[in-house]
């Protein structure tokens, strides 16, 4: 508080000491007026305490506020860092569900017949009414060359079927050597069995020597399109267009690759159903026949198996089974 003031010598007045006026005071509570504007002897204890006492609230107004936003940010990083974690945890989940993983025992996507390193894209099958892959169906792309080697003299009689680097195990139940092997494009030193079906259609098994003419077609195109020109060439071959029409029906198809007693090759299959408007001698105990092309590297160069079968016969369909498994390269 402040202390009174003292008149000088020879005034007039009282010499009762005077309470201080503290008008001014109560009505600068929550101002900071200058020292400049005060009259004299005019108390400053109310300005003062009232500065002091609102700047100790702003400041624990701010300290709050601050520790408030703290709070808030910790409290929002915690429930964003819930809310991810969740997301991801759901997210993973659902993956599972929809693609859940091979088993040690599963074959997706993995080439059990061949090198199991190496994933081979296969032909799916055509949805109903729709048709099958192009390889199956179109004219060759090549020019189905006959081999220009001479043709081998092979005793065809005994339990081995040779020709080239490959020979297979006679069928049980066929029984008709077979020596028209030079009219199958690109195959020489050949070897062939068959079986009757009826009249003078037969089913039969040919092996032999690939011979791939360079400097008529250009390079080797390697083992699966020889594969599927072989197929294509032999499918649409004078020996048997006529019988199958020109737009047989074609099921069970595959081309896929495989090997033969430890070496690489590839097979292309499929079950040919004669056009109905064939204009050939009509048979009475098939109407489809399975034509297939299996080419190898052998360690001369490709050799390959040929053949078509009654379709419809499960005798010759059986022959044509034990032909296959009995495969084996002979040099």
């Amino acid at each position: 508080m402040s202390t009174p003031d003292h008149e000088g010598p020879g005034s007039e007045g009282s010499t009762e000491p005077r309470l201080p006026d503290f008008s001014a005071g109560s009505a600068g509570m929550g101002g900071q007026g200058s020292d400049a504007s005060r009259a004299p002897g005019e108390s400053t204890f109310g300005a003062e305490s009232g500065a002091a006492l609102n700047a100790q609230m702003h400041d624990g107004d701010e300290g709050s506020n601050s520790r408030k936003v703290v709070i808030g940010v910790v409290i929002g990083g915690i429930a964003l860092i819930a809310a991810l974690g969740l997301f991801v945890s759901q997210v993973a989940m659902r993956s599972i569900e929809q693609e859940p993983l091979a088993g040690h025992d599963s074959t997706v996507g993995v080439n059990t017949k061949g090198d199991p390193n190496k994933k081979e894209e296969q032909p799916t099958p055509a949805a109903p009414n729709e048709p099958p892959p192009e390889i199956f169906t179109e004219a060759p792309t090549s020019q189905c060359l006959m081999s220009t080697k001479p043709t081998v003299s092979r005793d065809q009689r005994g339990s081995r079927i040779k020709g080239g680097g490959l020979q297979f195990t006679t069928p049980k139940g066929w029984d008709a050597p077979w020596y028209q092997n030079e009219n199958v494009p690109y195959l020489y030193d050949t070897g062939a069995y068959a079986k009757q079906v009826e009249s003078f259609w037969y089913s039969v098994v040919t092996v032999g020597r690939v011979q791939w003419q360079e400097d008529i077609e250009g390079a080797y195109p390697g083992t699966e399109q020889m594969a599927v020109t072989m197929f294509q060439c032999y499918a649409t071959h004078f020996n048997v267009v006529e019988q199958f029409g020109k737009n047989p029906t074609v099921t069970n198809y595959k081309s896929e690759s495989l090997t033969v007693d430890g070496y690489p090759a590839w097979i292309v299959q499929a079950t040919y159903g004669f056009d109905e408007n064939s204009q050939s001698m009509p048979l009475e105990t098939t109407d489809a026949s399975i034509v297939t092309a299996i080419v190898v590297e052998t360690p001369k160069g490709p050799s390959a198996l040929v053949s078509d079968v009654a379709a419809d016969h499960p005798d010759h369909v059986k022959g044509l089974e034990e032909a296959i498994a009995s495969l084996e390269v002979t040099e």
